[in-house]
């Protein structure tokens, strides 16, 4: 079964280089936050739909700062839009970024597999022809040894 989805490599040195790119991206971003799952749940999600929302309140800030009340925090509210805009394309790029190595991660995984099958086959046809080999054999086969469950062994 061959399959080759993709056909690459990444030298010890670019890798180095992302990695350390990454790291300086991260130390750049120092105030990002880690969030629980219950404060995620009760955010509010603002997505693609809802930044021409955000960019109209912020131009109405700019032009009619008189109409906002006392408690509002302008200032805040200004910086975090700044922020916020920054981001944005930052997130686009990662995000991107994420999905392309996701799916080549995942691409070559299943390249390695399909090859590491056809390995395993040729182990197994020759494990008695070769020493040694009947060890690689039965250490490669426990990774399709299925564990009996409990309906299993109450059935026998």
């Amino acid at each position: 079964m061959a399959q080759n989805l993709i056909s690459a490599t990444l030298s010890v040195d670019d890798a180095a280089a992302v990695n350390q790119n990454l790291a300086d991206a991260k130390s750049k971003l120092n105030f990002l936050l880690s969030l629980q799952t219950i404060d995620v749940v009760t955010m509010f999600k603002v997505g693609n739909t809802y930044l021409p929302f955000i960019d109209m309140a912020y131009q109405t800030v700019i032009a009619h700062p008189e109409i906002l009340s006392g408690v509002f925090d302008k200032e805040e509210f200004l910086k975090d839009y700044a922020l916020l805009s920054a981001l944005r394309p930052i997130f686009n790029q990662i995000n991107e970024l994420a999905e392309g190595i996701q799916k080549t991660f995942m691409a070559v995984g299943s390249d390695s597999m399909i090859a590491a099958l056809d390995v395993y086959s040729s182990v197994k046809q020759n494990k008695d022809k070769v020493p040694g080999l009947s060890v690689t054999a039965d250490q490669m086969g426990e990774f399709f040894k299925k564990t009996k469950t409990k309906n299993d062994t109450a059935a026998k």
